[in-house]
């Protein structure tokens, strides 16, 4: 009678190995590059974003000036919102390029893998809010031209 349960197969022998083959092996580095380049590329997206979020509302500043001109006494709440989520927005994107710290162990491939893939997830989180704040602010200016 054996005592093993029936549930289990019996182990794998492993009988010959092969190494890995160029066209593996470029997979696999361009795997690990793409894991470690992703918080770069979410930090050049966030440049781009600082960029819209200074020209934005310095241009919608200037149009309002010149349609308004010194007959506008008081501003519309809907354009103190705007200029609000574009500030919000601006300073959420600034605090994606703010480098977090991480305590990893450098012998773990796989904790190592988890800092690139948090610290991206990280941005990308920020970049999404910073996107929403930016994009509500184009939209409470576009409203305020209609309700003025």
């Amino acid at each position: 009678m054996s005592t093993t349960p029936k549930n289990l197969l019996p182990p794998i022998e492993i009988t010959e190995v092969q190494p890995l083959d160029k066209i593996d092996e470029t997979l696999i580095v361009k795997f690990a590059e793409d894991i470690a380049a992703q918080a770069g590329r979410l930090d050049d997206l966030a440049k781009q974003l600082i960029t819209l979020q200074i020209a934005i509302p310095g241009l919608y500043a200037a149009t309002l000036k010149l349609v308004q001109g010194k007959e506008m006494t008081t501003m519309p709440i809907t354009v103190i919102i705007a200029f609000g989520a574009w500030l919000l927005g601006l300073a959420i994107t600034l605090a994606s390029l703010i480098p977090a710290q991480y305590v990893i162990d450098r012998n773990d491939l796989g904790a190592i893998q988890h800092y690139f893939v948090d610290s991206a997830k990280r941005k990308w989180q920020f970049l999404i809010f910073a996107t929403f704040f930016t994009y509500f602010g184009i939209c409470m200016a576009i409203w305020s031209s209609f309700i003025s």
